[in-house]
């Protein structure tokens, strides 16, 4: 189920990123947030194919120079990679926490 979710999550992603217009943010610099938080999805839902993810932040930065209505932004490549990494970080720790001693042994009388 988590692959899946993955896998679509992705390809709405790469979707997005590469998609001509884009609807401008009230906030300034707002899109570097939604950047942001894109990407640390993405790397909270694939935090054990972080390797395989990792060029997606950037490439998906760099494919934007080839879409009419899209610019490129060493900013909005930062925002993609803090987030992936702040995403992958954070699904780590979960997963460990997760996997600390047993507070009851049930084998145990």
């Amino acid at each position: 189920m988590k692959r899946g979710l993955l896998v679509v999550y992705t390809i709405l992603l790469i979707f997005l990123n590469i998609t001509p217009s884009v609807p401008s943010s009230p906030v300034q610099n707002g899109d570097k947030l939604v950047h942001f938080f894109e990407f640390a999805l993405l790397g909270l839902l694939g935090r054990s194919l972080w390797v395989y993810l990792l060029p997606l932040p950037v490439l998906l930065e760099f494919f934007q120079l080839f879409v009419p209505g899209r610019t490129f932004s060493f900013a909005d490549m930062g925002a993609n990679l803090i987030g992936f990494a702040l995403g992958v970080l954070i699904g780590w720790l979960h997963e460990g926490s997760h996997k600390g001693a047993q507070v009851s042994d049930p084998g145990r009388g």
